[in-house]
């Protein structure tokens, strides 16, 4: 099912996308794609009003395994990247200036220059997480079981933190090429990054450097997928291997708060609405991308039990639908692996997924479950 989907082929495969952070005027995301040759980096915008995705394409020059917009300035990026049919696990990170383009030059098939300010000296860099609260001038990078807290000041970079987080994996011999780290998301609460590999969820204090929180056997294989509730400290969503989708409260590990199903092969990607945690989507293998509602363990829990009590001294009963748990909504424009799934940061409603095969699809929310949430 979808309402209101716009798509867009890239002309190669890809494997990443992301919002445009900064953006929060008209909806924007970056792609990038892993082809044998020409491969890009894709800015997409999108017009809510008229369901149109006009793209930029910028020149990369090796395949891009991951992308992250600056939040303060959207014409900076990192992108992770290897030489074209080189070794994926040889990663490098750039930090790279898009071009101010007017519109009469963003032509379709026109395409535009980078500029790279500065490449990190480390080897194997697979993520870059760019500091929520400190502008644009600190960055976490991580590769395969470390992390380095790094600052940018006028293109140089000097890493100020190494953290070894291959204690947490597991000692199982059969499977050495899984214990390593897979993803990793920024506490948007306090100055803590939240890790995913092997089939460990971790928390790390970039304060003193050490192990804030470790859940082994959080799923019953790799855990690929990772984001924290933007509205509510110490709750963390993960993805993995076994189709399933864990919510955890970090205090209290000893079992999810809840298990959201709906997908039938691997989790790659897993995302919080920024405003409305209540919804979350997910995306897999299994070329779906869901949207589901976690009410119950979301922000929107204790407005709903404060406004209900108003509700009940006041007298009054009000026939309004309240969302309820459960898969919303299937969204099946994907023929491929969907390896990303973005909220838009300019419109609460909006989203984006992208799939191996290079289909970028944007999306909304349904209305009626829009007006649910919105008490309309």
């Amino acid at each position: 099912m979808a309402e209101n989907s716009s798509v867009f082929g890239l002309r190669h495969q890809a494997r990443c996308l992301t919002p445009v952070t900064s953006s929060t005027e008209q909806s924007k995301f970056l792609a990038g794609t892993v082809g044998a040759k020409d491969n890009v980096v894709c800015l997409l915008e999108y017009d809510d009003d008229d369901t149109i995705i006009t793209p930029t394409m910028y020149n990369h020059p090796e395949e891009v395994w991951d992308i992250v917009s600056c939040p303060t300035d959207e014409h900076l990026l990192f992108t992770c990247h290897s030489p074209v049919s080189g070794n994926p696990l040889n990663r490098k990170a750039t930090l790279w200036r898009k071009p101010a383009i007017t519109k009469d030059e963003g032509g379709r098939d026109q395409r535009h220059e980078l500029t790279s300010l500065v490449t990190l000296e480390q080897e194997g860099i697979r993520k870059v997480l760019w500091d929520p609260k400190e502008q644009n001038q600190q960055i976490i990078a991580i590769d395969s079981n470390q992390l380095y807290l790094t600052s940018i000041h006028d293109d140089a970079c000097q890493t100020s933190l190494t953290m070894d987080v291959s204690p947490t994996f597991s000692t199982d011999s059969n499977s050495p090429s899984l214990r390593q780290l897979q993803n990793a998301v920024w506490n948007p609460h306090q100055p803590e990054i939240i890790t995913v590999g092997d089939r460990t969820v971790s928390g790390w204090d970039l304060r003193s450097g050490k192990s804030s929180f470790s859940r082994a056997n959080a799923h019953k294989s790799t855990i690929r997928a990772v984001d924290y509730n933007p509205n509510k400290p110490y709750c963390v969503v993960t993805g993995g291997d076994d189709a399933v989708v864990n919510i955890w409260d970090v205090r209290q590990l000893s079992q999810p708060m809840m298990v959201v199903e709906g997908h039938s092969h691997w989790v790659w990607s897993v995302a919080f609405n920024q405003l409305q945690d209540q919804l979350l989507l997910t995306s897999g293998s299994d070329t779906l991308v869901n949207l589901h509602n976690v009410v119950s363990v979301s922000s929107a829990s204790y407005l709903d039990s404060s406004s209900e009590d108003e509700d009940s001294e006041q007298g009054e009963e009000r026939d309004i639908v309240k969302p309820t748990d459960g898969l919303i909504c299937t969204y099946d424009q994907h023929e491929d692996s969907v390896y990303k799934v973005a909220w838009s940061p300019a419109d609460t409603w909006t989203f984006a997924s992208i799939s191996y095969a290079g289909r970028v699809v944007i999306s909304q929310v349904p209305t009626n479950e829009k007006f649910k949430i919105l008490g309309l």
